[in-house]
Formats: structure tokens, sequence, C-alpha cells
């Protein structure tokens, strides 16, 4: 399994992404200029739109309390993802990886187009080891992206991406620029 991305695809995605980086580059600010972020009404609008958050005013509550408890304790993927289950009592593979991405930008997120793009799925909501398997798939997830950002396509994918994006070139991480990439990559 390794991820595959032709010159040809990475041309024709690259355009597609300006609208979403911006809102990226503005949630990834908000995060490293401000002490109380998750709690800004207009963070959790953009974030939520951003991410595609549609869960309620509770679920929501827990998971932005959990982002500041990620981000001061430094928390680990499998800790958010065993947190928010504790608190939400749902197994939120994508959530939990979009909350540690967003504190911690060289994380991939687990989205369900990312996935089917590299060949992975998630094991099924009654798998009696699921943590330890959405575990499992987002650490084989970081290590098909840096595979792949070592190959001459993941160099030219970078160096493309910093062409186009020359203003966001050193705001962003190689591996999120490979994963809106892919996220692009339908």
């Amino acid at each position: 399994m390794a991820i595959s991305i032709s010159k040809h695809e990475i041309d024709a995605t690259l355009p597609k992404i300006k609208e979403g980086l911006g809102k990226y580059l503005w949630l990834q600010n908000q995060v490293g200029n401000d002490e109380a972020f998750y709690k800004s009404p207009e963070f959790r609008r953009k974030f939520n739109y951003f991410y595609r958050v549609r869960r309620g005013e509770k679920w929501q509550q827990e998971f932005y309390a959990l982002m500041n408890v990620a981000l001061e304790k430094k928390l680990t993927f499998d800790a958010v993802l065993n947190q928010l289950h504790k608190a939400t009592s749902r197994m939120e593979a994508s959530f939990a990886s979009k909350l540690y991405a967003t504190i911690n930008p060289s994380a991939p997120v687990i989205d369900s187009i990312v996935l089917r793009n590299v060949g992975l799925r998630l094991p099924y909501v009654g798998a009696h080891d699921r943590a330890d398997r959405i575990c499992q798939i987002h650490v084989t997830l970081g290590a098909l992206f840096d595979a792949y950002l070592q190959t001459k396509d993941g160099v030219y994918l970078v160096d493309m991406f910093d062409r186009e994006y020359s203003e966001a070139r050193v705001r962003i991480t190689d591996q999120k620029k490979l994963d809106l990439v892919l996220w692009q990559l339908r």
C-alpha cells in the first residue's frame, strides 16, 4: 500500500485547494495567536464549516473542551480518540483526527475521501478492537504520507504547491499540503 498521485493529478488538483486553504490558514492562525481560540464562536463556526462538524451543542461543548485539554497537555492521538469517546460515547476517528491535526499540523486527518485515496478503511462499528485499529490507521496514514513526500512525485507536489501558494508555503506543513491534495482527489 502506497500513495500514488501523478504529476497530472497534482497539477489538476492544486487550483481546487485555494478556497479551503484560506479557511485552513485562518483556523491555524487562531490556534497560534489566541489562548482561548477554542471558545470563540467565530472559530467554532468556521471550524465546523471547514471540517463539516454536524453535531449538537452538547457534543460540541465536549469536543472544544477536549481541544483545549489536548493542546495544554499535548495529548497523543490515541488519548484524544479515547477521551472524545469517553465524553461523547461515540468513537469518532475523523473528528478525533481533525482535532488532533489542528493542534499538531503535521498529523494526518482520517477522512473517508483520504482513506479511499490511499486504500484504507475504518474498522466496522462493532469491532472489539476498534480504537486500537483506528490508532493503527492513523499511524499508517502518517507513515504513508511521510513515505510519499520522499518520492519524486511527493517532492514535485510540495514544490508545485509552494509555487502556487507561495504566501502559505511556510505556514503549512508538507503533510497538510499532501492531505489537501488527497482530499480534493475525487
